[in-house]
């Protein structure tokens, strides 16, 4: 099948990933959001609140059989879904359930829990990364630009990543929507599959995958030229209070100036 984006070990296919995945060779990861019914009910304010008409025809759920050839998985899934993925995780090895935890979900009421946690399966082998990236739970705030209806964190698609591969391995995303799996891929330093069912999304992909205007990135799909990356700006710790006010003091300012210079920071 030909590439709709094809560069520096990042490949793109537009089509249906249960036609495209037979032609594919192995791969060492696949890192997933797939599509699944969505559903908000809070009484009042987000009462049965469905998102058919955003995520048209991607409500009838997915084929987790998709996920049986593989022996390392990640996968991001509702409530409804847990109890299959759980099993076939547990059927074919070790695998852990992780979550991302929202500070600010959508405020639904009426006596129902809040939206703030989303699930996700690991099926692996073998875990990579460092200390942080293992930790069962991330706490963050979405923040960044959104891209398609259910888009991830960028940041949290990184984290994942680096948790179940190493540099130079192939990660796949059958259901890649905007890219998130692949630009993650391309900062890490590994290859990278996506397949979108929806062209539209894979010019949005093939765009963030050409921001830097020397990459000659070959595209059967519409030319792009996207604006260049940039990487969040990590944040400098808050330095503690009473080292702030000491070296604000040392340099000549009142005790009230220094405590209204560190209330700044």
């Amino acid at each position: 099948m030909r590439a709709y984006y094809s560069h520096a070990g990042i490949t793109i296919y537009h089509g249906d990933c249960r036609e495209v995945l037979l032609g594919l060779d192995p791969v060492d990861l696949v890192l997933t959001d797939p599509p699944y019914e969505l559903v908000a009910a809070g009484g009042g304010l987000g009462k049965k609140r469905r998102y058919e008409q955003s995520l048209a025809g991607l409500t009838d759920g997915f084929d987790i059989g998709l996920l049986k050839p593989f022996s390392n998985w990640i996968c991001f899934c509702a409530k409804a879904q847990l109890v299959d993925l759980i099993s076939l995780a547990s059927d074919c090895g070790r695998w852990m359930l992780l979550t991302w935890n929202k500070p600010d979900p959508t405020p639904l009421m009426n006596g129902n829990y809040l939206p703030d946690t989303e699930y996700i399966v690991h099926r692996f082998e073998k875990l990579y990364g460092g200390y942080k990236d293992r930790s069962r739970f991330t706490v963050m705030v979405g923040g960044e630009k959104v891209f398609h209806p259910t888009g991830k964190p960028l940041l949290l698609i990184t984290k994942l990543m680096r948790a179940g591969s190493e540099e130079g391995q192939v990660v796949l995303d059958p259901f890649m929507g905007s890219g998130t799996t692949l630009r993650a891929a391309k900062d890490l330093g590994r290859r990278a599959i996506g397949i979108e069912i929806e062209e539209k999304y894979c010019e949005i992909a093939a765009k963030r995958l050409s921001q830097e205007s020397m990459f000659q990135a070959t595209s059967t799909g519409p030319s792009v030229t996207p604006p260049a990356y940039v990487a969040p700006t990590p944040r400098t710790p808050k330095p503690k209070m009473g080292d702030f006010i000491n070296s604000q003091l040392a340099s000549g300012k009142s005790v009230d100036e220094a405590v209204a210079e560190w209330r700044k920071l």
